[in-house]
């Protein structure tokens, strides 16, 4: 048995997947399968359970597996320190991220990574569960770090670092009869068909839990993972929704409504676990990512300060703002 076995054993177990393991791995699947079988032979017994479509770990696997993250975390560890030394970066990023949000941008903070280190392979892997997913896949150690909504106090067993924010309102279509509304009630919108993301996304999830606090239910008709989606949808009338303000500032086929007693707000966070020290090349990705952020609020911050000395009024509160209670959530 070396460490090589263990790495490669780590990596499949982490992926679930022999394929995505090789790719992670850089290497072609068959060799992955190979080492996988050479370290089963070596140990006499089966360590992935391969009768079924996923793969997964037998009991003597389960048992295996900590040893051999660990291991490969001690890898990890001395390769970083190596690039340290040497200046540059290398190896492997997982990323999980929330698919079509644009309140923070994340595409270009990737270009900006990549051309000053690129050495470093990124494997993005988009939301297909939501916020919760993504905690869990940075807590299991299959991402490494990970674009998601709501704050710490959420994410238990992550360090989680705010981006960007954007109140939530009350979105309705232009031919709704709320269209000539400027505030609602919280208690008003029990009635309304609502369009919103599954359970397990941020947004979904807080809004829930206020509802529920106050003894309220609404009806859900329409889930979707798609955060252009659910604009969509409520722009062709098939319901409302709770939605970021930025997504529907500018869309002249809906109609945006201020919470009078709620404030929900939208969160773009950087996340890595606590229970494992990130790579040299994940610390530098969220590192790059806060330094993007702050740059992006001093912008805006000195924009508007220009746009209130040319036209002399005072920035009006953005909807939302000043409401009894409030929210911390994101889209995903």
């Amino acid at each position: 048995m070396d460490s090589r076995q263990l790495e490669v054993f780590a990596a499949v177990a982490g992926e679930k997947s022999f394929t995505r393991a090789a790719s992670s791995l850089h290497l072609v699947q068959s060799a992955v399968s190979a080492t996988v079988k050479g370290l089963e032979r070596e140990l006499g017994t089966r360590l992935f359970d391969r009768s079924t479509r996923a793969v997964r770990l037998t009991a003597a696997g389960s048992a295996l597996l900590p040893h051999a993250t660990e291991v490969a975390l001690a890898l990890r560890a001395a390769r970083d320190a190596v690039d340290s030394v040497s200046g540059g970066l290398s190896g492997a990023l997982a990323i999980g991220y929330m698919t079509n949000v644009t309140l923070f941008d994340i595409p270009r903070l990737l270009g900006r990574f990549s051309a000053l280190y690129p050495d470093v392979t990124m494997h993005l892997a988009p939301a297909a569960t939501g916020t919760a997913g993504l905690a869990e896949a940075l807590r299991s150690g299959t991402l490494d770090l990970a674009f998601l909504a709501a704050s710490e106090a959420g994410l238990p067993g992550l360090r989680v670092f705010p981006l960007a924010t954007s109140p939530l309102i009350l979105a309705v279509p232009r031919h709704h009869e709320w269209a000539g509304r400027e505030e609602v009630a919280l208690a008003e919108t029990v009635g309304q068909r609502f369009v919103d993301f599954p359970r397990g996304f941020a947004n979904r999830t807080i809004v829930d839990e206020e509802f529920h606090a106050r003894g309220l239910a609404r009806d859900v008709r329409i889930e979707t993972a798609d955060t252009n989606d659910t604009a969509a949808l409520v722009r062709n009338g098939l319901g409302v929704g709770f939605l970021p303000d930025y997504l529907v500032a500018d869309d002249p086929a809906i109609h945006r409504i201020r919470l009078v007693d709620a404030e929900f707000l939208m969160r773009v966070s950087v996340a890595t676990a606590r229970t494992r020290a990130p790579s040299a090349a994940a610390t530098r990705l969220a590192t790059m990512a806060r330094e993007q952020a702050d740059h992006e609020q001093a912008k805006h911050e000195q924009a508007d300060h220009e746009q209130r000395e040319t036209t002399g009024t005072h920035e009006a509160p953005a909807p939302g703002e000043g409401a009894s209670a409030s929210r911390t959530v994101g889209t995903t």
